[in-house]
């Protein structure tokens, strides 16, 4: 009966097997041989190689020479015959001397290789070439088969990664046009690293560009009680070296004195309103909580959720909370009455400046309105043939700060474009989040924010840009949503006792009732 394909495999690998056995102990009994006759191998090498010599010798010898060789080993064998123990001594000495001139060799210590640390900044160098050469420059900074050291100022290194380099570029560098610096800057990011963010600073005066890796910002910054002014809002964490001043916050049970990002709002900013730019998850929803928080906490809230996803309904039923609206017509009656607060508002201002008394409490009280996702709205304004509630918005966006109204809106990157132009020109305090595409970010805070490698930001994690102030990074707090089942239950009380206490009028149980609370307005003053 003929083997089985299983057989025949079994043979087969015990074939292999056996010739493999038998290699390994061929190897072993080399190995094993060679150890032994070791010392007869090294005598064999040095004799070989003092015949070599002298044959060598005798080959390019003259014949003088050879002759007076030939009388010198004459008597020395003459003199062996004669003296006692002579062969011997001879004999040994041979020995000797083959066994020194048989010893095995060192390899040669193999020459060194080029330095890693040159070679990163020179493949930098050439990945910039293409870029920043310029047959106009007659110092010829950039070109092909240049070296590194004839653009590179300074470096500094840790281990074998760049953290800081300095170059000079051509004068003739387009270094005003933002896609040139662009390019620029993402050659250096594949260049010089992944997986970290470089600030770009570009130094167009002298024809300097600093690369510098930007320090890690804190990942988990949990809601509390910061320690802020009246009038001021803090928005995030940032870099050390973006802002003078220092914040007590905890982190990980510890408190910690950082770089906060503080937005002042009020009659007196000149940016009293804010649009946030997120993509789903990027910490969007995270990002309005906080500022909630803290504006409940000396003034009245309006929100407005266009996406009626209910992440807002943690503030039902609270203390200086008016509204929360999910419906479309819910919410085209709130902003219809923000017009209308924001017309008596401005009377009762402009009366008191005209008759010279205090403008009444109820005209001077913070008024924040939250408007999420209001580009949802315009389109089901546009399905029925509505009002856009965005033009309901004009007014408030443009005296907001006379009357102490901030308008804090947001949005998804693919719906930039459905903003009207009032909203975008009013909303000077500009927040993105999430790994979004150069463009939108500069089409959002009007410039790039100078920093590359955000590819894999964390939630949370995005750039702010207040007014016509520069560009920094920003880590917003994690304020989760209480209601949420998948919160820990630690952070559920934790944001509990930082939510504003319950009216008479809602509990927190009834997050489907849209109106929460409205504050007596006293009359209208009259001329």
């Amino acid at each position: 009966m003929p083997p089985g394909p299983k057989s025949l495999a079994t043979i087969a690998q015990r074939a292999k097997d056996g010739i493999g056995n038998t290699r390994s102990r061929a190897t072993r009994i080399q190995q094993h041989t060679r150890d032994t006759f070791s010392p007869v191998l090294t005598l064999g090498r040095g004799l070989n190689r003092q015949l070599a010599w002298a044959r060598a010798w005798w080959k390019n010898a003259s014949a003088d020479k050879r002759k007076a060789g030939a009388a010198a080993v004459a008597g020395a064998v003459l003199a062996l015959y004669f003296l006692p123990y002579a062969p011997l001594i001879a004999l040994l000495l041979i020995l000797a001397a083959a066994a020194w001139l048989g010893r095995a060799e060192k390899p040669p210590a193999p020459e060194p290789g080029p330095d890693p640390i040159e070679l990163r900044l020179q493949a930098v160098y050439n990945g910039l070439v293409p870029h920043l050469a310029d047959d106009h420059d007659p110092a010829r900074l950039f070109h092909p088969g240049g070296a590194y050291r004839d653009a590179f100022r300074d470096w500094e290194l840790d281990g074998d990664r760049i953290t800081r380099l300095e170059l000079t570029y051509s004068p003739y560098f387009t270094d005003d046009d933002p896609g040139a610096r662009a390019r620029i800057e993402r050659v250096l990011q594949a260049k010089i690293g992944r997986g970290r963010e470089y600030f770009h600073d570009w130094d167009t005066e002298n024809n300097r560009l600093t690369v510098a890796a930007l320090p890690p910002l804190p990942a988990a910054v949990p809601a509390q009680q910061f320690v802020t002014a009246p009038s001021e809002i803090l928005l995030g964490i940032t870099d050390a070296d973006s802002t003078n001043r220092r914040t007590p916050i905890r982190v990980d049970g510890a408190t910690h004195q950082l770089p906060p990002v503080i937005w002042r709002t009020g009659n007196r900013s000149t940016d009293p309103h804010l649009l946030a730019v997120a993509a789903p998850g990027a910490g969007k929803s995270n990002l309005l909580r906080t500022i909630a928080l803290q504006a409940a906490r000396d003034g009245d809230i309006v929100v407005i959720d266009g996406s009626g996803s209910g992440d807002y309904a943690c503030l039902a039923g609270r203390r200086n909370i008016l509204r929360i609206e999910t419906g479309y017509h819910g919410a085209l009656e709130t902003l219809t009455w923000l017009r209308h607060e924001t017309e008596r508002r401005i009377a009762a201002v402009t009366h008191a400046k005209q008759h010279g008394t205090p403008v009444p409490d109820n005209a001077r009280r913070p008024l924040w309105v939250i408007l999420d996702e209001i580009t949802e709205l315009s389109d089901l304004a546009a399905g029925q043939g509505t009002t856009d509630p965005q033009e309901l918005l004009d007014l408030p966006l443009r005296l907001g700060r006379a009357t102490h109204i901030g308008v804090i809106t947001s949005t998804r990157p693919t719906h930039l474009d459905r903003l009207r132009p009032a909203l975008i020109a009013d909303t000077h305090t500009r927040v993105v989040l999430g790994p979004l595409d150069p463009e939108t970010v500069r089409t959002v805070l009007g410039t790039g924010p100078g920093v590359s490698g955000g590819e894999d930001m964390p939630p949370g994690r995005g750039y702010v840009r207040i007014g016509n102030g520069p560009v920094v990074r920003i880590q917003i707090p994690h304020t989760p949503d209480p209601l949420e089942e998948d919160t820990p239950e630690a952070e559920r009380r934790r944001l509990l006792a930082l939510l504003p206490h319950h009216t008479d009028a809602l509990t927190v149980e009834d997050p489907t009732i849209s109106l929460a609370k409205e504050r007596r307005r006293e009359p209208e003053p009259t001329a």
